[in-house]
């Protein structure tokens, strides 16, 4: 069973996940497939939390070494395995997708080579009317950094900068994926330009934190 990195203190978690169980009940509609990912924007103590709460109660072998999908072995890959397979077993309901706010509800499948992650649901003809791109977890730096380069060469960026409200974290899937969604809100929220060589995911949740605002244009 896949452990993070340490160990949190049990009151701590029993005071982030009774936070958690506080959320709306909703569910995304039944004909809608849907995945929970984790925040490119969550820290790693968060996304080890979720791990390790996740893991005590499911089947995280998937994500364990040789497993179909323990590479790429990072964190934040890792939590969004075990994140989506908490927000299938409990139907999909947008609170079980939210994890102190380090989770997103993907509307792209963010499955990969044997590694499925697995939706209950149908396919909707439908976007909701907010949607924002992030990158996708466990996509490779060099691919990062290519779509930082290319988004940013066409959008403003400084927020991401030193000094920016957007610098931290101050990790390459964060920086992406506020440039991948600049980039993908100026052209009118397309899905063609919210692919970038199918390392970015389509989410419903706002990505946003702090004083970090990820736009949300609206489209005519």
């Amino acid at each position: 069973m896949a452990k993070p990195i340490g160990s949190t203190p049990i009151f701590s978690l029993f005071v982030m996940f009774s936070l958690l169980y506080s959320g709306s009940s909703q569910t995304i509609p039944n004909e809608r497939k849907t995945w929970c990912i984790a925040n490119p924007l969550a820290s790693n103590s968060a996304l080890a939390a979720n791990i390790e709460y996740i893991c005590s109660q499911l089947d995280c072998g998937s994500i364990n070494p040789k497993g179909p999908c323990f590479e790429p072995n990072s964190r934040m890959h890792h939590a969004s395995f075990a994140m989506n397979l908490y927000y299938q077993a409990n139907d999909r309901h947008l609170a079980d997708c939210n994890f102190i706010n380090s989770g997103l509800v993907s509307l792209i499948d963010p499955s990969y080579g044997n590694c499925s992650f697995h939706s209950g649901g149908g396919l909707a003809d439908e976007e909701p009317s907010e949607t924002w791109c992030v990158a996708k977890p466990g996509t490779s730096d060099e691919l990062l950094q290519l779509n930082i380069n290319f988004a940013c060469n066409l959008v403003d960026c400084n927020a991401t900068h030193s000094g920016g409200v957007c610098y931290y974290p101050a990790t390459l899937i964060n920086h992406a994926s506020y440039a991948m969604n600049l980039y993908y809100q100026i052209t009118g929220r397309k899905k063609s330009n919210c692919n970038f060589r199918e390392t970015s995911l389509i989410v419903s949740s706002d990505p946003s934190y702090g004083n970090c605002s990820y736009p949300c244009f609206t489209v005519q």
